[in-house]
């Protein structure tokens, strides 16, 4: 049986705001091939709405890959409507396409001491107002040329800085 998991999250119209979840991916497939104890072989990410790519390609991958279980680990904190009824949306619409495919649904994080740890670690390196703007600075870096993208059309965007029209 070949594993998989998709981190399940919602997307965001700002170029890179991902960036975090798809590095969180990156250290999944890292440790497996270091043969580090995992759930799956394979690791990719779906979002819901804006980002790329969207919850059925990441299935597809996956599928294609050969998966014949995938896990679905909503990379959020609570477990509200895009978790509890948007998400079973997409799962059984999957199902429908994929129906060998065993699926699975992990709990969204919730409360885990490590992750107390973390917001403790995030809370020591608070910034004041004027810092939070600094994804405007590295966003562009991840530039998909996305029209809905709040820096697109601006001085910010690497695909339309230059644009003489």
């Amino acid at each position: 049986m070949r594993e998989a998991i998709i981190l399940f999250s919602h997307g965001s119209l700002l170029c890179g705001a991902g960036q975090p979840l798809s590095a969180l991916a990156e250290r999944l497939r890292a440790a497996q091939t270091r043969n580090e104890p995992q759930h799956a072989s394979l690791v990719e990410i779906g979002y819901l709405n804006y980002s790329k790519p969207s919850f059925a390609e990441a299935f597809d991958r996956c599928v294609q890959a050969g998966a014949t279980r995938i896990t679905v680990a909503p990379y959020f904190l609570v477990a509200g409507k895009f978790v509890q009824v948007d998400l079973p949306r997409e799962i059984e619409k999957q199902r429908a396409r994929h129906p060998q495919v065993e699926v699975q649904v992990a709990d969204a994080m919730r409360f885990h001491p490590l992750l107390a740890d973390a917001l403790l670690s995030c809370a020591e390196r608070a910034a004041p107002p004027a810092a939070w703007r600094d994804i405007l600075k590295t966003a562009p870096q991840f530039c998909r040329a996305n029209p809905q993208c709040p820096l697109f059309g601006s001085d910010k965007c690497p695909a339309t800085a230059n644009d003489e029209g």
